[in-house]
């Protein structure tokens, strides 16, 4: 093989060697860097309506779950008014009475006359430190990117409206990065449900008990057909209304006592 084929031979291995090499310090970068580069791209186009609404969503969710299972409210003890301790299918959960009294032969008490507002309250004070967490971390994410900003905090509210529920934190963020300028005051998180309508049959159960002592879940399910409305009967004459919505899976559930009949009362004794 003559000098120059040589040489030719030799320059081409070298390539192919610097090549390699670039390759395998590429793959090292990419690998060093490329989750970094990734997150940094979301985080930037990530629009501070979406942040908040994947930072906030699944909490308020969670937290109606709870609330809605329990009769309305979020903490459950004495404290927070009167419980009824489930058994059977029940067992180890409360269940809020919504109609209650604890004479015989006497019509229950309303419990909480404004339940659609008590529920809005309670979800909004359990969601309070998760607002107040979630935009420090959406002004933190913003300012570490070389922003100046500006959030101007309202007073967020909670509605149980038709076919939703509404959450509007009322929260103004302003960015400015050189010579722009961005403002965002759109900061609303809107759930599918149904809960609206479970919680006017659930007062109009509660109507008829005060009334009467007693409802007809049937009605209620031939004029929704989508809704179930299961009744318990417990000892003491202590009624659990289960109401469960078949499209969207949500429950509602609260626990009566009227007109009770003390114990043992219609026993024939021998």
């Amino acid at each position: 093989m003559s000098e120059k084929k040589r040489l030719k031979k030799r320059g081409q291995v070298t390539i192919f060697i610097i090549i390699a090499i670039l390759i395998i310090a590429l793959g090292v970068l990419i690998y060093m860097f490329y989750p970094k580069i990734v997150s940094q791209m979301e985080t930037e186009t990530k629009n501070p309506s979406t942040f908040i609404q994947e930072c906030m969503e699944e909490t308020i969710q969670d937290t109606v779950d709870i609330i809605s299972l329990q009769g309305g409210s979020y903490v459950v003890n004495e404290s927070g008014g009167r419980f009824y301790k489930g058994e059977d299918e029940d067992e180890g959960t409360y269940v809020r009475y919504l109609c209650y009294t604890n004479e015989d032969f006497i019509s229950c008490i309303n419990q909480e006359p404004f339940l659609t507002e008590h529920i809005e309250l309670e979800i909004l004070n359990v969601i309070s430190l998760d607002i107040e967490s979630c935009f420090n971390s959406l002004v933190k994410s913003y300012e570490d990117k070389g922003y100046e900003v500006d959030l101007k905090k309202g007073n967020p509210e909670v509605q149980i409206i038709p076919y939703s529920i509404s959450t509007n934190f009322n929260h103004t963020l302003t960015l400015v990065k050189g010579d722009s300028s961005e403002r965002y005051k759109n900061f609303e998180i809107n759930l599918n449900s149904n809960l609206y309508d479970m919680l006017e049959v659930s007062k109009n159960i509660i109507i008829w008990e005060i009334n009467v002592g007693d409802s007809l879940p049937e009605a209620y399910m031939n004029y929704n057909p989508y809704l179930k409305v299961e009744k318990h009967k417990k000892e003491n004459d202590i009624k659990v209304y289960v109401l469960t919505d078949e499209k969207t899976q949500e429950i509602f559930r609260f626990a009566t006592r009227s007109f009770a009949a003390p114990i043992g009362f219609g026993e024939i004794i021998l």
